[in-house]
């Protein structure tokens, strides 16, 4: 690849994060939305209606026929099950913690997240850490461990979604399959749970498809099936900066969707927020912060070579 197409494809792998993250910022809001409705049951129709979306998308493109034909290679497939199962497990802990009041702690996940990511990038990829890298992640360690003491029990749902997350990061950069027909894929591979969970009566006790089409059930059937465009559009975005940008650098970027998520958490929601969560949480800003500044400083220093 020439160094002008690297430029290209880091620009936009950079407004391909941006508007997955800042997206994800604000979807709080949105699932706050459907908290009448079981997390399983919103986690089996966000399955549902993002490959409903993803279908309409295709063939709209007039690529569905060349994408069913992607999606019928048994290798293809293998490939796609492991980052499947990471994002279905993330999607319904997300959902879980938001609509259970755990909103503040799930921002908590996602700011820990980067960390993850240049500790995963090193160990797959083989990217280097740099010293000011290494204290970084001390001070997200030291803040986790004052999250538990605050808390007197381990932040479980913060370290699944930044495991998971992670998790999937690195399982789609290692396929390198295409972002849309990928993702499109992992719905897809999804889709029998889903299905299972929504006409299996102790799973899904509650369905707006059932009794009679109210005010009340329309509008959640509306928001469910909205859920896969928010759910698929930026998980798409996602994989495209992933298959441009180097795990470090998606990283940073993974600053933006925390950021909403803990305002939402603490201003919207009023979820409690004492001051041993406040140290706990300094200590990962620090973190952060110290992450952040080095990953600038590298930049320019790349840039001057």
């Amino acid at each position: 690849m020439t160094e002008s197409a690297k430029a290209t494809a880091s620009r936009s792998g950079a407004i391909y994060a941006a508007a997955a993250y800042a997206t994800w910022g604000f979807v709080p809001l949105f699932w706050r939305e459907l908290r009448h409705v079981p997390p399983v049951q919103i986690l089996a129709h966000r399955i549902l209606w993002s490959l409903a979306f993803f279908f309409i998308i295709f063939t709209v493109r007039k690529q569905l026929r060349g994408w069913m034909t992607f999606a019928s290679g048994l290798e293809t497939v293998k490939k796609c099950i492991p980052s499947g199962i990471a994002i279905g497990i993330n999607w319904g802990l997300y959902i879980y913690a938001v609509n259970s009041g755990h909103a503040l702690e799930s921002s908590l996940g996602y700011f820990i997240n980067p960390i993850f990511n240049v500790l995963i990038g090193s160990f797959f990829f083989k990217e280097v850490l740099r010293p000011l890298q290494w204290t970084a992640f001390a001070f997200a360690c030291a803040g986790v461990l004052l999250m538990t003491a605050a808390a007197g029990k381990l932040p479980w749902i913060a370290l699944s979604l930044a495991g998971t997350f992670s998790a999937y990061g690195v399982l789609r950069k290692k396929s390198e399959l295409k972002g849309t027909s990928g993702t499109a894929l992992e719905s897809l591979l999804l889709f029998p749970a889903a299905l299972a969970i929504l006409l299996h009566p102790e799973l899904a006790p509650f369905s707006v498809l059932q009794g009679p089409a109210d005010v009340q059930a329309v509008k959640t059937l509306l928001l469910l099936a909205a859920g896969g465009a928010l759910t698929a559009l930026p998980l798409v975005w996602f994989a495209e900066a992933a298959m441009r940008l180097p795990m470090t650098t998606l990283g940073f970027y993974q600053y933006i969707s925390p950021t909403f998520q803990f305002l939402i958490a603490v201003f919207v929601f009023r979820e409690p927020f004492d001051s041993g969560k406040l140290v706990a949480f300094l200590f990962i800003w620090t973190g952060l912060f110290i992450f952040a500044a080095d990953s600038v400083r590298r930049s320019g220093q790349t840039v001057l070579k």
